[in-house]
């Protein structure tokens, strides 16, 4: 509906992320407490300071990590990647240095490859997967020939390759797949909630209209009267707008009622773009004689719209937006166009306003927003009516000035 923004599946909370680095200090100090051990209890034959000095370089880095991830901000995608490939990093060099690809903790270079299946998307994950594959075929490479062939243990560590290999698949495309039905699960309910509190707004604002309506419609009758009785007695133009001004709002009373009839049977017309255009035009000049409406109106007999009586409401309000924010901006000019693509028609209701904000422009049309010349509200209404009606709307700042409401609508050919 509005400026184009990032996708939000390119960007995560960091969150997430400083948890991964929490967890891995312990990962961390169970390194060092399986090195000791091994060192003092199973006396093994290993490079026992290179070990020590690969564990003290991931704790400096991770430490670092710590404290540059400590704010609350977004963190895209590409540092999760980074941290899983470190993990691989700093553990293959860990086995490397502990008899490779013959160490029974190799298959911990699953580990990562879990993580990516959950934080990042399907891409990355097959590159995370075949970098963990490549880090174990180097290891198993670089053991020497003796090594291979002692007691014929060659097939058995093939074997462990090939079962790293089917591991790593199996966590492909079950946990990456369990990890995306829940992303979507999650998404799914987030949208559900939003769309049912936008509903209970418009609930509620359609309970308060009616009561409004139906409260207006005895002081209105009683106003009619008492100004044909003061013509009676007084002749003064001024009589005469106030009477022409009550009858306005009489008029527009009944067509809230007619409307109302008509949103309880969902009764719907074609109307053909000509006869659209027209009365928007006539309502438009109805209603705002005081401005300076530029059209650029594209008329068609052949091509008609399938709507209800909330259209014209609907635009008018719209336009109403439109011309309050040109007078804010000590203008009266507002533009009025359409024009017809793929049947699809685009109606643009531009004004010369200062424009609208950034978060003015994502929140506008969704939900309501306190404004001091409503037009949260309206706009909400607006937007709800249009998505009833099947059609899109499009809200953004001018190149120039002020801001544009853009409305497509499906077009049937009538011919």
């Amino acid at each position: 509906m509005l400026n184009p923004q990032m996708s939000l599946s390119y960007l995560q909370t960091n969150r997430h992320l400083l948890q991964l680095i929490k967890l891995r200090y312990g990962f961390i100090t169970l390194q060092l407490v399986v090195v000791l051990v091994t060192e003092f209890w199973f006396e093994y034959e290993l490079s026992y300071i290179t070990l020590k000095m690969i564990i003290a370089a991931e704790l400096a880095i991770n430490i670092v990590l710590f404290y540059v991830y400590r704010g609350n901000r977004n963190a895209h995608l590409a540092e999760y990647l980074l941290q899983i490939l470190l993990d691989i990093l700093f553990l293959t060099l860990m086995l490397y240095f502990a008899n490779g690809a013959t160490n029974p903790f190799v298959s911990l270079l699953l580990l990562p490859v879990a993580i990516a299946a959950v934080t990042l998307t399907r891409a990355w994950l097959l590159f995370v997967t075949f970098v963990a594959l490549a880090a174990y075929s180097a290891l198993l490479f670089s053991m020497d020939s003796h090594q291979l062939h002692m007691v014929d243990m060659q097939q058995h560590f093939t074997g462990m390759w090939l079962n790293f290999v089917l591991s790593a698949l199996v966590v492909v495309l079950v946990v990456a797949s369990l990890a995306q039905a829940m992303r979507h699960q999650e998404r799914f309910v987030s949208q559900a909630r939003e769309e049912q509190l936008r509903q209970e707004q418009l609930v509620a604002l359609g309970t308060t209209a009616a009561q409004f309506a139906h409260q207006m419609a005895t002081p209105l009758a009683t106003a009619n009267l008492l100004t044909e009785e003061l013509e009676l007695e007084y002749s003064h133009r001024y009589l005469s707008q106030l009477k022409e001004q009550l009858s306005l709002c009489s008029k527009r009373l009944q067509d809230f009622r007619v409307m109302s009839e008509e949103l309880k049977q969902n009764s719907k017309r074609y109307l053909s773009l000509t006869d659209l255009l027209v009365q928007l035009q006539q309502e438009v000049q109805l209603n705002f004689p005081d401005t300076q409406m530029g059209y650029q109106l594209e008329h068609s007999d052949t091509l008609a719209v399938y709507t209800d009586t909330t259209l014209f409401p609907a635009l008018l309000n719209l336009i109403q937006n439109a011309v309050q924010a040109s007078k804010e901006n000590n203008s009266d000019k507002v533009e009025l166009s359409n024009r017809v693509e793929e049947h699809q028609l685009f109606i643009t209701i531009r004004d010369f306003g200062k424009g609208l904000s950034e978060q003015s422009l994502l929140e506008l049309g969704s939900t309501i927003v306190k404004s001091e010349n409503g037009f949260g509200m309206g706009v909400l209404l607006s937007h709800a009516t249009f998505e009833r009606l099947g059609a899109q709307f499009r809200l953004y700042n001018h190149s120039d000035s002020g801001a544009v409401v853009e409305i497509a609508m499906n077009l049937v050919d009538v011919s």
